[in-house]
């Protein structure tokens, strides 16, 4: 089908008042080929449960695809409030038809249109069942009781822009196939939006920004108004566009715009357009004239004395209060004119998609806009507000003094270069399913402590997971049972969902819901406080059918944020998001269009300073109840004067306790708990819940004095979310509930083992390996969950293994004693293969690191204890348990500091001939030099290099190197006759450098193909007597390249080495990768050791570590992050063989080392290799696996 056509098909369907004709059209040329008759229920095929909202709906027909089955049906709704207020109701009433409870057969989805009669717009929804399956016989699968419905909705109709839902569905009505049912999911993909929105968004940030900077330079009076407020362009670009995307939000609501005497909620839903068009005044710069005035003026002045109308605007605007639309930093808006040219925000440009228009408004009318945020099971195709989340997540790192270094990432179009801009803050935005989790599972733990044993835990478990389902039927249950009661009904079919239990104790349970107290210190966007609020709400509507105690959502969820939650954050950015997100969540649900209420105060609630960085735990502030008492009255205090007035005292008795704190201690204090949040402390003992997803950043880097400061406050320092779980438990009440989802290295890494002895002193309830959840490569995470109680040693916990399928993990139940026995305390899944591990090793390890960790984790160490080692392990005998690092020895290898300087390879080999084709490019890096020359092509700096001897070419690349850029490529390239042989070599020679012309010896820089068993290395080291000099004289000073010599004695030692970076990317490459290593010279890269026992030689070792089993033993139980040091290897059990175990070792060894051989000698092709190294893969592992388990 041509385009145009399948276009007006969509527009006819999609862009005006549901019409059954047109929707069935479109319907037709999407699918192609749709079955069966039309079939309309009402009546009694409508549920009670469901009547309230739904009047008839129609089966239109069905649709068959890749053995799935889709059925098409039209709901109507009873009116337009429906729409929006019943949608988890509309999508469970769809899955209780699909799942076959009206009748009929179980169906996989369906594709609804949702319209009410009285509504303009409808909603087109995808409704997808996920089923228990159930094998029979290994080929019959049968659908079980489903387990969950989710719904893909698009709003569409008069009022609502059909841009995305367009791009979607053109291309599959255009094609000649049926869509797969793959195809159809596609179609209503959230995410797609949301990353298309923001790459636009990002554009028009940097836009705004150089526009800003265009008239920041050219106008005096700005820049010291900017500069006294301390205000950046790049600030001021982010405020602004938040201000106006919320606009965009909030005219969903049509409260903007209303004529003089109409009524809220009659305004166009497209406001900001129209003001930019003049529809309601005139105006020459749309930034100055329109929106300033709007948003500093009529935004937050109340006007209620003349029914909210703004002259300027000739409209009627609600006073919204917050500080949302404060002047950022409080700049002169008055005073200050920023002429913001009209065309960034509409113009006529053509984008590259062929559209008209590139400006802020012209971008943002394209897209739907919904005030309501998505949950797990119901998700609408449009930009919700947890968008601004992930725009904050995108945009946080962007700061004045690196923005030129952002665009320049940008317009590389390298993702990893803008990426790594979040990777320096940590800020990565929490996928919705972890936040979700959390919250729900922290609620459950928090009731079932606080409800002292009166409620047990799978009924607490029942109401918080099933809260939608049970809040539908509840209602109607306790009318049935009524009616039953007075005897106006026999029977009924609704019976209450809600355990006993519950029921009896609803009202302690409603009480301990509506005084819990929740932080998040490390709060970015407030995904986790928006969430744990909109968990609360629901269990305390549900509730109120058994407490009386009706409120309605918008009061509930004010109360909740006045008294319940609260966060942090060091970035102002992420505070402004979150409040926004806050009021927008609020602004959904108000409902009283005669009186819109002004939105809270939350200055107090979410707090900007450094969580970490608080007084010393000895330390109890005093004099804070009137503080507490003005905080109480600020929330809702909406006078602009009083406002100030009450802030400013506020303001001034909180820095009193704050403002000599450097002097006192040696660092600032920004904010205290106990102080800002003191209420909590003084009424509560601590929060009940810290929950959040902390930041990711790493010490290194960090100066001495920062790192002093963490020392002092927490007797260590260490990765940033280290000390958020230290301080997180801190800050909670006994009994209180810690639940983050973080980095996993904690798992099992050395560094860690005190927050793993943390964690084991407190109560673990669970922990869940999360894989990566995140959109970013970071390292694997987990959530943990623990409980502040160290009286309780003996029990069980909950171990969830996600990291494959996060929704349907493997679950396990973990005895705390042990992990507590577990050497080092790690934790691991406690699978059955690993607890067969641990039952064998855990008792013979411990002892033997308990005994000689400490003289055997350094090469000094090991030289110093060299005589009780020796005896030590004279005593070991065949089958003994030992450690690596007992019968070993070695160490890290070389840090040249510059390895242009003095590394080489070897001519013909690829390698060599990359470099020498990389030398041009390189060359035309040195500018001065190529300026010089008149060198200014490609093809004229590879002439000049080709005029050249080696040695020439070593000498100018050594002259011009600090003008460029990836030295690697300035290896020297070496000849045969430069290269010495080892064999020959005096132990002077080795120790001290070589003399003559003979210079260069094999250096093991590592393997990036991750070759196993045998690689000869490319790379040889100039070990002249001169470098060799250089090298130690200057080894570990600052300047010269900082050149770091490592345990030369274990130079030109054979032993083995494995690559330090562990990234498999399937089962089958699972492996160290460990290699002979051979005379050489080793890099600081190539981890390396030798046996020093003659009964357990370097070719066993080898064999051992390209083992599955020591695979798995090194990453679950020494070190789960990628990187594998020598310690590491040091930890490895290892069983002493006898002779005929060392003889098949030795065979194995040999087979898999003449294999590589052969491949590198150009013998036998690579994929010949792998299939028989697989095949002696499966006979070692098996014949290890016989030995170790």
């Amino acid at each position: 089908m041509e385009v145009t056509r399948a276009s007006k098909i969509i527009k006819d369907a999609f862009e005006s008042q549901f019409n059954k004709e047109s929707f069935y059209n479109f319907i037709n040329q999407l699918l192609k080929n749709i079955e069966g008759t039309t079939f309309i229920y009402k009546g009694a095929y409508i549920k009670d449960n469901y009547k309230d909202f739904v009047k008839t709906f129609e089966r239109v027909g069905k649709f068959s695809t890749n053995n799935k089955e889709i059925d098409i049906l039209i709901v109507q709704l009873k009116d337009a409030k429906c729409l929006e207020r019943a949608r988890s109701k509309q999508r469970n009433f769809i899955a209780s038809y699909l799942n076959g409870s009206m009748g009929g057969k179980q169906k996989d989805a369906a594709l609804v249109a949702f319209y009410a009669p009285d509504a303009v717009d409808w909603r087109f929804s995808f409704v997808k069942m996920d089923y228990n399956i159930t094998v029979i016989d290994d080929n019959i699968k049968v659908k079980g009781e489903f387990s969950s419905a989710k719904r893909f909705s698009f709003l569409v109709g008069k009022n609502e822009k059909i841009h995305t839902a367009e791009s979607r569905f053109l291309p599959l009505i255009i094609s000649d196939n049926k869509p797969s049912f793959t195809d159809i999911e596609k179609a209503f993909d959230v995410e797609i939006v949301s990353d298309e929105f923001f790459k636009k968004y990002r554009d028009l940030f940097v836009n705004l920004k150089s526009e800003l900077d265009k008239l920041y330079s050219k106008d005096e009076k700005l820049q010291q108004e900017f500069i006294s407020k301390n205000i950046t362009t790049v600030d001021f670009a982010k405020k602004l566009l938040g201000q106006i995307i919320f606009l965009y939000f909030l005219q969903k609501k049509g409260w903007f715009g209303v004529a003089k005497n109409q009524s809220w909620g009659t305004g166009p839903k497209d406001f900001i357009r129209k003001l930019f068009a003049g529809d309601y005044v005139s105006y020459d710069n749309f930034y100055t004239e329109i929106l300033e005035p709007l948003f500093y003026e009529a935004l937050r002045t109340d006007r209620a004395f003349n029914n909210h109308f703004y002259d300027k605007l000739q409209c009627k605007i609600p006073f919204l209060n917050g500080g949302l639309f404060d002047p950022i930093n409080n700049y002169d808006w008055l005073n200050n004119e920023i002429k913001i040219p009209n065309e960034v925000f509409s113009n006529n440009n053509k984008t590259k998609e062929g559209d008209i228009g590139d400006g802020i408004l012209d971008i943002f009318d394209k897209y739907n806009f919904t005030v309501n945020e998505d949950e797990p099971l119901e998700k609408e195709v449009a930009l919700d507000p947890e968008l601004l989340g992930k725009i904050y997540e995108k945009l946080n790192a962007i700061r004045d003094d690196n923005f030129d270094e952002y665009y320049i990432a940008l317009k590389s179009g390298r993702v990893g270069e803008e990426t790594k801009f979040n990777k320096e803050y940590g800020v990565y935005y929490t996928p919705r399913d972890i936040v979700h989790y959390i919250c729900q599972k922290s609620l459950i733990n928090y009731l079932f402590t606080n409800l002292n044993g009166k409620v047990p835990k799978k009924d607490i478990m029942s109401l918080v997971k099933n809260t939608e389902i049970n809040e539908e039927y509840e209602t109607i249950a306790i009318e049935k049972e009524q009616k039953i009661k007075q005897g106006d009904q026999k029977h009924s079919r609704y019976c209450s969902k809600i355990p006993d239990s519950i029921k009896e104790n609803a009202k302690d349970i409603d009480q301990l819901l509506a005084n819990i107290t929740v932080c998040d210190p490390a709060i970015g966007s407030g995904a986790f406080p928006i969430g744990m609020m909109h968990e609360i709400v629901k269990l305390r509507q549900l509730l109120s059918v058994h407490t009386a105690n009706q409120i309605n959502t918008y009061d509930l969820k004010r109360y909740c944020i006045e008294n319940s939650l609260y966060g942090v954050d060091i970035d102002l950015g992420a505070i402004e998001t979150c409040k926004l997100r806050f009021w927008l969540s609020l602004i959904v649900d108000e409902d009283d269009f005669a009186d819109i209420r002004p939105l809270p105060n939350l200055d107090y609630k979410i707090v900007c300073g450094n969580s970490l960085l608080g007084y010393p735990n000895n330390y109890k502030p005093s004099g804070l109840v009137n503080i507490e008492k003005l905080k109480k009255e600020f929330f809702d205090t909406t006078n602009p004067v009083e406002k100030n007035k009450l802030k400013k005292t506020i303001d001034e008795s909180i820095d009193k306790l704050l403002k000599n704190t450097e002097e006192s201690f040696g660092y600032r204090i920004t904010m205290d708990f106990t102080i800002n949040f003191s209420e909590v402390f003084s009424h509560n003992g601590g929060f009940d819940l810290v929950i959040g997803n902390p930041p990711y950043i790493s010490i290194k880097g960090y100066n001495q004095d920062d790192k002093q400061i963490l020392k002092y406050l927490f007797g260590f320092a260490d990765d940033f979310y280290s000390h958020f779980i230290f301080k997180g438990i801190d800050i909670l009440k006994n009994n209180g509930i810690l639940a983050f989802i973080t980095s996993k290295t904690y798992w099992t890494i050395q560094t860690k083992k005190n927050l793993r002895e943390l964690l084991l002193k407190n109560k673990i309830l669970e922990i869940y390996d999360t894989g990566n959840p995140f959109d970013a490569p970071i390292v694997d995470t987990a959530i943990v969950i623990v409980q502040k109680n160290n009286e309780i040693n003996n029990y069980k916990f909950i171990f969830k293994d996600g990291k494959n399928d996060f929704m349907n993990p493997d679950v396990f139940v973990g005895d705390i004693n042990l992990y507590k026995n577990a050497p080092n305390n790690v934790f691991f899944i406690p699978n059955e293969t690993n607890i067969k591990i641990a039952n064998k090793y855990f008792n013979q390890v411990q002892p033997l690191l308990d005994k000689w960790w400490d003289k055997i984790s350094t090469s000094k160490n090991i030289e110093k204890y060299k005589n009780e080692l020796e005896e030590y392990r004279s005593s070991l005998k065949p089958g003994d348990i030992t450690l690596m690092g007992l019968i070993t020895e070695g160490g890290v290898g070389l840090q040249t500091g510059d390895n242009s300087k003095y590394i080489g390879v070897k001519e013909g080999t690829k390698l060599a001939n990359n470099v020498r084709k990389q030398r041009p490019e390189k060359l035309l890096l040195a500018a001065e030099f190529c300026k010089q020359n008149n060198i200014k092509t490609k093809q004229e700096a590879e002439d000049c290099i080709n005029k050249l001897n080696e040695l020439e070419i070593r000498k100018l690349f050594d002259e011009i190197k600090e003008n460029i850029f990836g030295q690697g490529w300035l290896f020297r390239i070496v000849s045969d006759d430069e290269i010495a042989d080892v064999d020959s070599l005096t132990d002077d020679d080795k120790l001290n450098g070589i003399t003559g012309d003979k210079t260069f010896v094999p250096y093991d820089k590592g393997d990036k193909d991750g070759n196993r068993w045998y690689a000869p290395t490319p790379y040889y080291i100039d070990w002249s007597r001169k470098n060799v000099k250089f090298l130690k004289e200057n080894s570990g000073k600052k300047g010269e390249g900082m050149p770091v010599v490592r345990n030369p004695q274990f130079y030109f030692r054979e032993g083995f080495c494995w690559n330090f970076a562990l990234l498999p990317k399937n089962e089958e490459s699972k492996i160290i990768k460990c290699r002979i290593k051979e005379k050489t010279v080793n890099d600081v890269m190539t981890m390396a050791l030798c046996s020093i026992f003659k009964f357990s030689p370097n070719y066993y070792i080898v064999a051992l570590l390209n083992s599955k089993f020591s695979y798995n033993y090194l990453k679950t139980f020494i070190n789960s992050t990628a990187g594998q040091q020598i310690n590491d290897i040091r930890q490895l059990p290892i069983i002493i063989p006898t002779d005929e175990q060392l003889c098949k070792y030795k065979d194995i060894f040999d087979s898999s080392v003449k294999i590589q051989k052969d491949k590198f000698a150009g013998k036998i092709s690579v994929d010949e290799v792998e299939v028989k190294l697989a095949e002696i893969q499966k006979e070692l592992d098996k014949f290890v696996e016989g030995m170790y388990l």
